[in-house]
């Protein structure tokens, strides 16, 4: 499983069961297909008759890939099995129901912390009107706060925009405020915002996104994505390093972490 180990190190003494996907969201459900192990997922449903109502109740276009796995894999042959095939699934997603479960395990447990340099090095953020889009617990929000004039964390998972908001409370921050949309559907005007920072967020519907974070920065300003990955490639860099995007790049270690950024000004 790619990312079940990985994850379940990150959030080691965490609970998660099979009746945690009824907390997913329906984009979340969306990502499903690329992400869940067919058979185990085929296995899991067949169980849970129930959640599969859910999933499609939710997200209606899983129905049909919801059929064809089940179609393919079946249940599972006994219990003991279902039980490895259950848990499996629920790790294999656990960032999705954390964000949902547990926001502030989930803000507590990054596997990085992001330096204000990262963004300060491209251009200063005195004064000015910054998004910070795919906000999650809002870690670039708040430090991008000390030196803004507004900052708009734009995030479509319900519990991170409520943690965000709480937390902004809390630490009596007035100038950070939080609105529901998506990479490639940011609710806020053209010509907007001064500098638009995406983390580890950008790449779910790529070419989408990359026109709508150009649309609501203003001309002269900028749009700088961060990416941090044990990785040794960066699927996203082949394709913003692209000539045609004009987009700038560079990339430094930090212990066992490659932080890639990709910047650009908006003429």
């Amino acid at each position: 499983m790619k990312y079940e180990m990985r994850l379940k190190k990150l959030f080691h003494g965490v609970e998660l069961k099979v009746e945690d996907l009824f907390l997913l969201e329906s984009f979340q459900i969306e990502t499903l297909q690329s992400r869940v192990p067919k058979k185990e997922f085929s296995a899991v449903l067949f169980a849970n008759p129930i959640i599969k109502s859910f999933l499609i109740n939710k997200h209606p276009p899983i129905a049909e890939y919801i059929k064809k796995v089940q179609d393919k894999y079946g249940p599972a042959k006994d219990e003991k099995e279902l039980l490895v095939f259950s848990d499996r699934v629920i790790w294999e997603i656990a960032e999705l129901i954390i964000y949902n479960k547990y926001p502030d395990v989930y803000d507590t447990r990054a596997i990085f912390q992001w330096s204000l340099k990262d963004i300060t090095s491209v251009v200063s953020l005195k004064d000015k009107i910054i998004i910070d889009a795919g906000a999650g617990t809002g870690r670039v929000s708040f430090k991008a706060g000390k030196d803004a004039d507004i900052v708009f964390a734009v995030e479509p998972c319900a519990s991170l925009r409520n943690f965000i908001r709480k937390k902004a409370k809390e630490n009596k921050i007035t100038n950070l405020f939080v609105i529901d949309g998506f990479l490639n559907e940011i609710p806020l005007p053209n010509n907007f915002a001064d500098v638009l920072i995406t983390s580890n967020a950008i790449g779910w519907k790529l070419d989408d996104e990359l026109k709508e974070v150009e649309r609501v920065v203003k001309t002269g300003g900028y749009v700088i994505h961060l990416t941090c990955s044990q990785d040794t490639d960066d699927p996203l860099k082949h394709k913003l390093i692209k000539p045609e995007l004009k987009y700038n790049f560079s990339e430094y270690k930090e212990n066992k972490f490659t932080i890639r950024k990709y910047w650009k000004k908006i003429n």
